[in-house]
């Protein structure tokens, strides 16, 4: 199967979308960008972009996926109903291959929809795709882990790159599976590239597997200062975290995925138990200290 170059993108203002735009741009993709009427969103020249209304009607995505390839979805996986209406959308038009809004955890375990509830909303979207491959559309769902530089980057990970700080969860031994955003990119590339064999499934890829201790010493290296801890349970993160979901809050949710990915459950390492497909996409993971040492550099 030819590489599938015209490619469009919703939700392509995120933290996915930028790096995915450098990256197929670069490896020649011809690329549009779907956004709403209510966006004032900018990209690159060399991207068309295609505004429809806000609530996303069928008729206007049918009408934007003619002729397209491949759909790369990074909207939020917030409504289920819109996503399966995208894939109703994208069969209707004879769209080749869609890329859905996972890239985080191993949704297709279900001990971690069980550990992180608000992951099931990704499950149901690629278990409804999975119905529409006899129609032609095909799907491949990556999965990353966390994202390991934007984690550093901006304290998600629970380091504070300014104030040398470190929220240690538990032990601080689980280990973590992560990648950094420029290799998820380059795997959406190969994905593209590369469609016969990688349709129909779920793509496993990591830059680094390491945990917190690790990721704390490789900081302290490189910073050359010793960092203040503070400890928290990884399990009363997950409680904090859905009482506050429960209640509408979207800020529970750094507390509910760091919770979940730092509290040592063995399902929520895929490196470990699917195996990664790095080779697949053609990555490689890199040592935990240059990565870190590159992160830091870029800070200034």
């Amino acid at each position: 199967m030819a590489p599938l170059k015209n490619v469009i993108i919703l939700g392509a203002s995120g933290n996915v979308g930028k790096p995915a735009i450098d990256a197929l741009l670069k490896a020649g993709f011809n690329l549009t960008a779907v956004t709403r009427k209510s966006s004032s969103a900018k990209f690159p020249s060399e991207v068309k972009v295609q505004n429809i209304d806000d609530d996303f009607p069928s008729d206007q995505l049918l009408a934007a996926f003619k002729g397209q390839d491949a759909i790369l979805n990074l909207l939020p996986p917030v409504s289920v109903e819109q996503h399966n209406g995208i894939a109703d959308a994208a069969a209707e038009a004879g769209v080749k291959r869609i890329i859905p809004s996972e890239f985080g955890s191993d949704t297709a375990n279900p001990k971690v929809v069980e550990l992180i509830p608000m992951f099931g909303g990704k499950a149901a979207i690629t278990q409804y795709l999975k119905t529409k491959e006899s129609s032609g559309l095909s799907w491949t769902a990556v999965i990353n882990g966390a994202f390991f530089d934007w984690g550093l980057y901006t304290g998600f990970l629970g380091f504070d790159l300014k104030t040398h700080t470190a929220t240690i969860f538990d032990a601080g031994d689980a280990a973590v599976n992560a990648t950094n955003l420029s290799d998820v990119a380059q795997s959406i590339v190969s994905i593209l590239s590369n469609p016969e064999d990688t349709a129909n499934k779920f793509i496993y890829i990591q830059t680094v597997k390491a945990t917190q201790n690790q990721i704390l010493a490789a900081l302290e290296k490189s910073t050359g200062k010793k960092w203040t801890v503070n400890k928290r349970s990884a399990a009363e993160a997950r409680q904090s975290g859905g009482e506050k979901l429960g209640k509408g809050d979207m800020s529970g949710i750094p507390d509910l995925i760091t919770g979940g990915i730092y509290g040592g459950e063995p399902a929520a390492d895929y490196a470990t138990t699917r195996g990664l497909t790095n080779d697949l996409v053609g990555l490689k993971e890199i040592p935990l200290q240059e990565v870190v040492d590159q992160v830091v550099q870029s800070q200034g």
